[in-house]
């Protein structure tokens, strides 16, 4: 059976995606909610600890697959779990400031989750630091201010909650804000294929929590997982370029 894995979001910021969607504007009352969407995006990057759930489905993930991440810039610690298929596949969890490093993994073989844990040099370690310092939604908060944000016009679930759009000739983008606490709780884009026809192959949505503190469930190792103190995985004491 062909190995199913969700994009890492480890290394890179969370990235546009191609996402089916319904939007239901209608031109007489659009209603610009630029401000509104701007001023969600600088809230959020003023919180401490931010929790981010991507969800993947399609053809070949099932809405079982999804990764969390969650970054205490507070305390300078990160958790990033994959589920496929709503089971644990991988974690890692950095810590001690960026200093210490916990892999953890299901193995091909056995199928047991085993990890091993390392502490880095001095100066990744600093580097980790650095990045522990960063908001996750940094990136997102550019992209949002870049666009021309309207009021959309689709009924919520909650009525707290508000969806606003903004709409070019290649993508849609949603993005719903909790009118209550003025921060964004979820992002949706929607590309075009080929064909120039908005995708519905797969769906990815990115929910965005904040909370006051990492949750400790999330830092704590399964008694039943086997970590081992190895040396640190790098081949030169220094980062690569590029």
């Amino acid at each position: 059976m062909k190995k199913k894995t969700l994009t890492g979001i480890l290394a890179v910021p969370l990235v546009v995606v191609a996402a089916s969607g319904f939007f239901y504007l209608n031109t007489d009352r659009v209603v610009s909610a630029q401000s509104e969407t701007i001023a969600a995006a600088d809230k959020a990057t003023n919180s401490q600890v931010e929790y981010i759930k991507i969800s993947v489905s399609s053809s070949t993930y099932s809405d079982s697959s999804y990764s969390i991440r969650i970054r205490d810039r507070k305390n300078l610690s990160e958790v990033t779990e994959e589920y496929v298929g709503g089971v644990l596949q991988n974690k890692i969890i950095v810590s001690e400031e960026g200093r210490r490093v916990t892999s953890i993994g299901r193995d091909l073989v056995t199928g047991k989750l085993v990890g091993n844990t390392w502490t880095l040099p001095v100066n990744l370690a600093s580097e980790n630091k650095k990045i522990l310092n960063i908001s996750l939604m940094e990136e997102q908060k550019k992209e949002m201010k870049n666009q021309n944000w309207v009021k959309s016009l689709r009924p919520q679930s909650n009525a707290s909650l508000q969806e606003v759009v903004a709409e070019s000739n290649l993508k849609k983008e949603t993005v719903t804000i909790d009118t209550k606490t003025g921060l964004p709780v979820k992002r949706e884009v929607f590309v075009k294929d080929k064909e120039g026809n908005w995708t519905e192959d797969s769906v990815r949505v990115e929910e965005y929590k904040y909370l006051d503190s990492m949750p400790m469930n999330l830092q704590k190792l399964n008694d039943e997982v086997e970590i081992k103190e190895i040396t640190a995985p790098i081949k030169e004491d220094k980062l690569l370029k590029g």
